[in-house]
This record gives C-alpha cells, sequence and structure tokens, in this order.
C-alpha cells in the first residue's frame, strides 16, 4: 500500500489545486487532504497525507513544503486540520 500511496503523492504535488480529483488507493474514494508541518522559516518537516473518506494516509519525514502547499509550523495546534487517522511511514 506505501507504492499506491507515494503515486498519489506525486500527482499532489504536480497540482495542489486539483487534489479532489485524486481517488484515495485505500478506498478508491474522492477525498484526500494533507498538510505540511515543519519549521516556519525553512519549511523543512513532514508531510501528512490522509483520505477523509476512511482516515487512512502516510506520514512523510524530512520534506521541505513547496511554497504553494498547505503548510504549518510545528507550533501550530492541529486539532481541527488533521483527523486522527491511521497511516504508515515512508522514510
Amino acid at each position: 500500500m506505501k507504492i499506491e500511496w507515494t503515486r498519489v503523492v506525486s500527482q499532489m504535488i504536480e497540482d495542489f489545486n486539483n487534489i479532489s480529483q485524486i481517488k484515495c488507493p485505500n478506498c478508491s474514494k474522492y477525498g484526500i487532504d494533507y498538510i505540511y508541518i515543519g519549521d516556519g522559516s525553512t519549511r523543512i518537516g513532514f508531510l501528512q497525507i490522509w483520505c477523509n473518506k476512511c482516515l487512512k494516509g502516510i506520514c512523510i519525514s524530512r520534506t521541505i513544503a513547496p511554497l504553494n502547499a498547505k503548510f504549518v509550523t510545528f507550533e501550530t495546534d492541529l486539532k481541527g486540520i488533521v483527523p486522527k487517522f491511521e497511516f504508515n511511514r515512508i522514510k
């Protein structure tokens, strides 16, 4: 399943505006969402991607958030931003 989620990452990075057109590799429904979480000055941190329908997803460590991506700092309270989802870590 990790390979399928990495394909989602590739599709997402190509066009953040069309993320609603990406199907979840777990449940095959539309509902993918994401957030980069990192240092405010370097934008280095990690990426969380999940499906709002089945609440499965991934967390990718040590990544840089593109300027046009959704981004919050490490200090941000993620309540209401990121749902509690089950994930596999991809290193």
